[in-house]
């Protein structure tokens, strides 16, 4: 692992979102991820997907989500506190022409990088609050959907065709990749992990083909329609 400052940080109204900038760009690309550990805290490093990676301003952004030991002591983090990296990890999301990009909630961190580099068709983006919509509307025509209407139904009422890349909870990755049939669709998995390169075998998926895979190593992106989702949830 090396280590990297934090450069800046942002909160959202609420304080359920937290992004934060590390001094240094490190060659990462959408869909890949470093597992993070803040300094001497009791907690196994934890897998967070890069946000964007600015090489003009020389920073690496990531986006936190308060709700685990590491993230909930994020909220007390300053300029200038030091984290332990280890990555780039993962295989970066190939470069689809005209995707169309649907994130929920976190997951909205290695699609913002996607976008931000290669461009998309359509994004729709589903929070749990107006603060969190608020805080992540920074692209643009991204679609924000805040309850009742869940994303996946905003998204099915456009009529949209073409590949679908995705990113968010695993109901939402489910129902995409079983209700769509306008073209391909890519998850973005995120499962939890200790290592970050297979030894743990902590982010198993298992492929209708009954073939396991690695969400760290493997992936973090498979064809929606090869995943067992009824042996992941």
């Amino acid at each position: 692992m090396f280590k990297s400052k934090i450069k800046w940080i942002k909160k959202s109204e609420n304080e359920a979102l937290i992004l934060i900038a590390l001094d240094g760009t490190f060659g990462s690309l959408p869909g890949q991820f470093f597992m993070l550990k803040s300094g001497d805290f009791p907690v196994t490093p934890r897998p967070f997907s890069v946000y964007f990676e600015d090489e003009i301003r020389g920073e690496t952004l990531f986006l936190l989500k308060p709700r685990g030991l590491l993230t909930e002591e994020a909220l007390s983090w300053q300029i200038g506190h030091e984290l332990k990296l280890k990555g780039p990890l993962g295989n970066p999301i190939p470069v689809i022409e005209g995707a169309n990009l649907v994130a929920g909630g976190s997951g909205y961190a290695p699609l913002h990088f996607y976008g931000s580099k290669y461009g998309y068709k359509n994004f729709y983006l589903g929070t749990t609050s107006k603060e969190e919509a608020d805080f992540l509307n920074n692209l643009p025509n991204l679609k924000i959907t805040c309850g009742p209407l869940v994303v996946t139904e905003r998204f099915f009422q456009d009529n949209n065709e073409g590949a679908v890349i995705a990113c968010g909870p695993t109901p939402m990755l489910q129902h995409l990749s079983e209700q769509y049939h306008g073209g391909s669709v890519y998850v973005s998995i995120e499962e939890r992990m200790a290592c970050g390169t297979g030894m743990c075998e902590g982010c198993a998926v298992k492929l209708k083909s009954g073939e396991i895979k690695f969400v760290c190593k493997d992936g973090p992106l498979f064809d929606g329609k090869e995943v067992d989702w009824q042996w992941l949830t």
